[in-house]
């Protein structure tokens, strides 16, 4: 039988509506932001740019879509690998040639610093504390700047708020490659977001460096085939094998039920996780749904549904906002579990409990009870910020800027833009610390998660595994 909950509080509930998610529905402008752009090489040569439709042009563009060198590194071959694990395909491979005679593309860099630009979402429809990025973004760095930097040089951040905005973080980006003339890029959340920075970035040949995901969009190209695109971790899709193995483990024979946003970027993730736990699940699969992305109308409806079914599981991949509409309309309870990272974020635990507890989302860093024990991490965070404590916002952009941080030390005193994307073609392998190890067979170098579960008794995400690979 199921049991009636209690509902949340309007107040907690209005609060959280418009969380951030990194795999949120599709935002206002994402239609209008890809235009046509190419890196040229010294010669004259277009490579490793893209049209306007995102797809890599120029030469060295195999067949398969993929450029591989990036910017003015020249071309190299596609293929169809994937990162540390399977993915949907559609990758390029990574460059592991150096710089070209003289030097390379130095932007952003000089004898002793390296300019580096982040965007996040700090206004628009981000109800994370505004605190939380702004006190986030550059710990790491400022704790390498202390120690003499990477190989002499210092790190200087450039911060943007990209408003939760497609369109607005573009410009961002726009501006700190054009303007303020960073090195590089780094997407700090918001799948959307990610998207569009990722794909102006290859256009003009800055590498980009974000978390995992989503790879593919109808009628864009596979972001793993961007000449200029890193992801740290795993993607959506290549989370899937996980999913299906921890319903196997927690819940087999229960009902289940696959719910995913409705915006396009999902469309393979959702196939995948439908296949896989249908196929884990044989009988006991219930249904499947695409939600839409404004659910306060039909989030009874929803939840409704949910409650019909039976389903004891649901493998859930949308925004934390709508999760918590749903649960919030929910008469009866089951657990809710998905991939990484926002919905395993502990502003939707206070909020959510106790409707989540159990909840299991995995996530590319451990929760709280274990980065509170990493005293680096939290000596870092504090001198950084006053003495302030740091929350898990702050912990995963500390992982982001330690993996590519990873990258900058490999890469040598040298440093380039080619020779920074060589460098992962060369050395594949890093152990960032924080994030699981990263193997860059491919631009999607993710091996592995950590899986979090709601403890509504202390209304927090707790770490129940480390390091999981699909």
């Amino acid at each position: 039988m199921r049991t009636p909950r209690k509902r949340l509080g309007a107040v907690a509930l209005a609060a959280t509506l418009a969380l951030t998610a990194a795999g949120c529905g599709q935002k206002a402008g994402v239609e209008q932001m890809y235009p046509a752009g190419v890196a040229v090489a010294p010669d004259g040569t277009v490579v490793g740019g893209v049209d306007a439709q995102g797809n890599p042009i120029g030469a060295g563009a195999a067949a398969g879509g993929g450029a591989g060198a990036g910017g003015a590194a020249g071309g190299a071959s596609a293929g169809g690998g994937t990162g540390g694990v399977a993915g949907s395909g559609g990758d390029a491979s990574v460059p592991t040639e150096g710089a070209p005679a003289g030097g390379g593309d130095t932007t952003g860099i000089t004898a002793d610093t390296i300019r580096i630009g982040v965007h996040a979402p700090v206004t628009g429809a981000a109800a994370i504390p505004q605190q939380s990025f702004q006190r986030a973004v550059g710990v790491y760095f400022d704790m390498v700047n202390r120690n003499g930097g990477f190989h002499g040089r210092k790190v200087q951040v450039v911060f943007e708020d990209d408003q939760f905005r497609p369109d607005v973080a573009r410009a961002k980006c726009k501006e700190m490659a054009e303007q303020q003339k960073v090195f590089m890029l780094i997407g700090g959340a918001g799948s959307d977001q990610i998207d569009a920075c990722a794909r102006y970035a290859a256009s003009v040949g800055v590498p980009y460096v974000s978390a995992g995901v989503h790879e593919t969009r109808p009628g864009q190209a596979a972001l793993g085939s961007l000449p200029t695109y890193f992801a740290v971790s795993l993607t959506y899709e290549q989370q899937v094998p996980l999913l299906a193995r921890l319903y196997a483990k927690q819940f087999r024979g229960q009902p289940v039920a696959v719910l995913t946003a409705d915006n396009d970027s999902l469309n393979g993730y959702h196939a995948a996780a439908v296949g896989a736990v249908r196929k884990a699940a044989g009988g006991s699969f219930e249904y499947e749904e695409r939600v839409p992305k404004n659910t306060q109308g039909e989030a009874v409806s929803i939840g409704t549904r949910i409650c019909n079914s039976g389903a004891k599981a649901v493998v859930w991949n949308a925004s934390p906002s709508t999760l918590l509409n749903v649960v919030k309309a929910m008469p009866c309870t089951t657990t809710f579990v998905g991939p990484g990272l926002t919905n395993g974020l502990n502003v939707v635990a206070e909020v959510g409990c106790p409707n989540i507890d159990g909840a299991m989302f995995y996530s590319t860093f451990p929760g709280m009870d274990v980065m509170r024990q990493n005293a680096t991490f939290v000596r870092a965070y504090q001198q950084k910020n006053g003495g302030a404590q740091p929350d898990d916002i702050g912990a995963a952009i500390y992982a982001i800027e330690s993996a590519v941080g990873s990258i900058l030390q490999a890469a040598g005193k040298n440093l380039s833009r080619e020779g920074f994307m060589s460098t992962i073609g060369q050395k594949k392998s890093f152990q960032p610390g924080v994030l699981p190890p990263m193997n860059f067979t491919s631009r999607l170098g993710g091996t592995a998660m950590h899986l979090l579960q709601a403890d509504c008794g202390r209304r927090q995400y707790v770490t129940v595994r480390q390091n999981e690979r699909p």
